[in-house]
């Protein structure tokens, strides 16, 4: 199986998901949710299933600044504003007792209420900026330290740059794919975010060290007339099984997670979900094709500075 001579496939397949999530991320945006943006989340119940229009034809009166509202599993509503303060809460419950829950035959129950300023939403986006960054940073540099004793042609540098550029690659295409399903399946992103990109960083870069580090023992032990690509071939099919079957468990249970999962747990799942299988893909097809693109080019340095030499 000659994975390494299909490389511009795998280039291609990576390039039409990172700019179609790059054109998603412009069109749709991320959908941020009070988390980010700073809101007040209300989450009440009834003996009763209500229907969510009806919730906010009945709200309406009251001008809530950019309201939403979504039905739960367990006869209850979740409705989302811009911050607002106890007494409005208050009147929010007092109107849909009159309007809606005498309708259902029971009491209006206030199950949570979490409101978020908006100076700790935008601080909460910047630390979760800072987050995914640092953690990038941290992983290049356990990458350059772990292989600092690989052979030529490659170095650490080079193991630790294919490595970052897989990240990359899988958190740029997640935050596509989560703008996406926020777009189209009305989800928010909130702090969930965060820690899936970041659960799904660790998940990526544990394939990829699994792939390189075969690189790097069969740099050793194969004879030296093996070519870099037949090394890096042989050592992803020694490898692409165990890589398929550890995140194929995962994929799995989130699976089950997004499928029969109560509206709060599905879009984590999902992305999780999807930062998951990209991470695998990267792994295998692109962390380890960068190298031989790293040596394809220091090949090809060498042999112009050869020729002006002569």
């Amino acid at each position: 199986m000659n994975i390494v001579g299909k490389i511009k496939l795998w280039y291609t397949i990576s390039t039409l998901l990172i700019v179609a999530s790059i054109v998603s991320l412009i069109v749709f945006g991320l959908h941020l949710g009070a988390d980010f943006q700073g809101g007040t989340l209300l989450e009440i119940g009834f003996n009763k299933a209500v229907n969510a229009r009806n919730v906010e034809e009945t709200l309406s009166d009251l001008n809530l600044p950019s309201l939403q509202v979504s039905e739960t599993d367990n006869n209850g509503v979740i409705i989302k504003t811009a911050p607002i303060d106890g007494g409005v809460v208050t009147q929010i419950k007092d109107l849909l007792k009159e309007k809606i829950g005498n309708n259902v035959d029971g009491s209006v129950e206030e199950r949570q209420v979490q409101t978020i300023g908006a100076t700790v939403g935008k601080d909460l986006t910047k630390k979760a900026v800072i987050a995914t960054i640092v953690a990038i940073i941290a992983i290049s540099i356990y990458i350059a330290w772990s292989f600092r004793k690989v052979q030529k042609p490659f170095s650490s540098f080079s193991m630790s740059v294919a490595t970052v550029i897989a990240l990359a690659h899988d958190v740029i295409i997640t935050l596509g794919f989560v703008s996406v399903i926020n777009h189209f399946y009305g989800y928010e992103a909130n702090s969930y975010l965060l820690v899936a990109l970041l659960t799904i960083l660790g998940f990526s870069v544990h394939d990829s060290i699994v792939v390189l580090d075969r690189v790097r023992e069969n740099l050793l032990h194969t004879s030296s007339k093996m070519s870099v690509k037949d090394i890096v071939n042989e050592s992803i099919q020694q490898t692409i099984a165990r890589s398929l079957n550890t995140s194929l468990t995962a994929i799995l249970v989130l699976l089950a997670l997004s499928t029969i999962g109560s509206g709060s747990i599905r879009p984590f799942a999902l992305t999780l979900l999807a930062g998951i299988a990209f991470g695998t893909y990267s792994s295998i097809f692109i962390a380890s094709m960068i190298l031989v693109t790293w040596d394809g080019m220091k090949n090809r340095t060498k042999n112009k500075i050869e020729a002006v030499k002569q």
